[in-house]
């Protein structure tokens, strides 16, 4: 199964789609950008999953992780799959 999602944290909680996208697109086409807002307040919880068109992009988005993006360091990482709860 190819991994061509990525989860981004420590998000600042300002970012939006627009800048995520400016930001990352750089590494490749991204198909879509999940950015989760509480369910009560619709605050963004600070973290973001994109999703590239190419696992290779997403790799080279790891690059990212430990930098700063809006002021934040952000952490990058390969997302994995939600385990499921027993």
């Amino acid at each position: 199964m190819p991994h061509t999602k990525i989860y981004l944290s420590n998000l600042n909680k300002a970012a939006t789609d627009t800048q995520i996208k400016e930001h990352f697109s750089e590494y490749g086409e991204i198909t879509e950008i999940n950015l989760p807002v509480d369910r009560k307040t619709r605050d963004p919880k600070g973290y973001a999953f994109i999703t590239f068109t190419e696992e290779s992009s997403a790799q080279a988005a790891l690059s990212q992780d430990g930098k700063s993006f809006l002021d934040q360091i952000i952490t990058v990482q390969i997302a994995t799959e939600k385990r499921k709860k027993k």
